[in-house]
C-alpha cells in the first residue's frame, strides 16, 4: 500500500511537470505567431506585425520598417518588412502607368542580377494592386523579394516589400502573408 501510495506520487510530479513543459512550449510557439497593431495617422495606414520583430519609422524612405530578430550569432541579415507611401498629387498617375514605371525603374536599379519570379495584378486592403516578386543575384548572396503596390485616387501610392536571403524567404512567408492581408488604407 505504502509503493502505490509513492507511486502515486511519482506519477503525479511527473503529470505536474509534463503540463508545465507543455505549457512553457505552448507559450513560446505562441510567442511567435503573436501580432501587435501599428498605425500610422501620418500616412493614413495600420498593419499588424509580429510581437518578435522590431520596427523603425521614417528610415530610408519608409514610413515604417519592420524587422526579424537574428535566430543566432551566424545570422547576418535581419528579413524585413518595410511600407512606403508616395505622394502622387502633383502628377496623378494610374495604377497600370505607375506598375510600369516602378518595373523599369527596378530593371534599370538592378540590371541582368534581377530574376522575375511573378509579375501580377494582386489586391492590397480590396484595392486593384500588382505584385512584383523578384530575385537579385549577386556574386556572393541571393535576395528574394515581395512587393506589392497599389494607388488611391490616382494621388497616394503604398507599397509593401518583403525583403529575404532566398534561402529564408519561405520561412517567414506565413508571417509575412498575414502581415498583407492586415494592411489596411485609412
Amino acid at each position: 500500500m505504502k509503493q502505490r501510495k509513492q507511486l502515486t506520487i511519482i506519477f503525479g510530479i511527473i503529470a505536474g511537470v509534463s503540463v508545465c513543459l507543455i505549457a512553457v512550449v505552448l507559450w513560446m510557439v505562441n510567442k511567435e505567431h503573436r501580432f501587435l497593431n501599428y498605425k500610422n495617422t501620418t500616412y493614413s495606414f495600420s498593419i499588424k506585425y509580429p510581437t518578435s520583430w522590431a520596427l523603425s519609422e521614417n528610415q530610408n524612405g519608409t514610413a515604417v520598417m519592420f524587422t526579424s530578430p537574428l535566430e543566432n550569432k551566424l545570422d547576418t541579415f535581419k528579413e524585413n518588412f518595410n511600407v512606403v507611401v508616395q505622394d502622387l498629387s502633383q502628377h496623378p498617375t494610374k495604377l497600370d502607368i505607375y506598375t510600369m514605371l516602378s518595373i523599369a525603374q527596378m530593371k534599370v536599379l538592378f540590371k541582368s542580377k534581377l530574376v522575375v519570379v511573378d509579375s501580377s495584378p494582386a489586391y492590397l486592403d480590396g484595392h486593384p494592386a500588382y505584385n512584383f516578386t523578384f530575385i537579385v543575384k549577386e556574386a556572393d548572396s541571393e535576395m528574394k523579394f515581395k512587393s506589392i503596390w497599389t494607388v488611391v485616387k490616382d494621388v497616394k501610392a503604398y507599397q509593401v516589400t518583403y525583403g529575404a536571403t532566398s534561402s529564408q524567404y519561405d520561412k517567414y512567408l506565413p508571417q509575412i502573408d498575414k502581415m498583407i492581408k492586415s494592411f489596411k488604407i485609412q
